[in-house]
């Protein structure tokens, strides 16, 4: 890749960590419900709450970008664990590494193969904070990923009719004051949107997901396709998997990594 197009590259690789960094979104637009209904919704979230998910996913995606005036996409390993361990790899047409990301939740480094460059810093550096927003925690990026809910979240979630009848919208509000909205299949019981909206009313982040693949082995779910918008996003963000290999975890030691010794090593404040 050119040199002119590195800084959004980069910016791509480190988005499918939810490296987010402005594009308003609108509000749900919903419906009250009847007491059966609103018993019908309860019943569908408390099952979908109590399912079983995938502890790790292991999977070659396809990032897409529009962002800040630069637009492309790359093809891509993807290994993330529950609670909050990920590891990117951005390839060229040949399947070799361009870019490699990992973070184990605390703390972060990045690989530029092109550079012989390595950074490395905290998910508090100001490096991390630039392209994730704080409305992200950790331990959050696994679930929006997935289309799941963090565990502990959303127990007490009110539900709603979708004014377009697509589902049941449930909202909650979470320790930091952001409102979360995700809206529910009536039918599939899967996840089509999930909302974090601020205390002014704007859409931090959107997150709409698709074409869900089913492992009938294992019972888990995974959405085959993510779009992410909203005002932390300077553009649209999608990941399309294209092929999922397993959703055993790797061990904390797959989310570490040793620099090459030819390397230049820069630690982020």
């Amino acid at each position: 890749m050119r040199a002119s197009n590195q800084t959004p590259f980069v910016a791509a690789i480190l988005c499918c960590l939810l490296v987010l960094s402005g594009c308003m979104g609108k509000q749900p637009q919903t419906v009250p419900l009847n007491e059966a209904g609103r018993q019908e919704a309860l019943s569908l979230w408390e099952t979908f709450l109590s399912r079983d998910t995938p502890p790790a996913v292991d999977a070659d995606v396809r990032v897409g970008w529009d962002v800040l005036g630069s637009k492309g996409g790359v093809a891509a390993t993807l290994i993330a664990e529950q609670p909050a361990f990920f590891r990117f790899a951005a390839n060229d047409p040949l399947g070799r590494s361009l870019l490699l990301a990992v973070s184990d939740g605390t703390s972060f480094t990045l690989i530029d193969n092109r550079k012989g460059h390595v950074s490395q810093g905290t998910i508090h550096s100001r490096f991390w904070r630039s392209y994730i927003p704080r409305s992200v925690r950790a331990e959050d990026l696994f679930s929006l990923l997935g289309g799941c809910v963090t565990a502990g979240e959303g127990a007490d979630a009110q539900p709603a009719q979708d004014e377009q009848a697509r589902g049941f919208w449930y909202q909650w509000q979470d320790d930091r004051g952001l409102r979360h909205h995700v809206l529910l299949s009536r039918y599939h019981g899967e996840v089509h949107q999930h909302m974090l909206i601020d205390g002014r009313g704007e859409v931090v982040l959107d997150f709409q997901y698709s074409d869900y693949l089913q492992d009938t082995k294992s019972g888990y779910s995974w959405p085959g396709h993510l779009q992410v918008t909203g005002a932390a996003v300077t553009g649209t963000l999608t990941l399309r998997v294209e092929q999922i290999y397993s959703y055993t975890p790797k061990g904390e030691a797959a989310f570490h990594l040793v620099a090459p010794p030819h390397f230049t090593v820069e630690q982020i404040p």
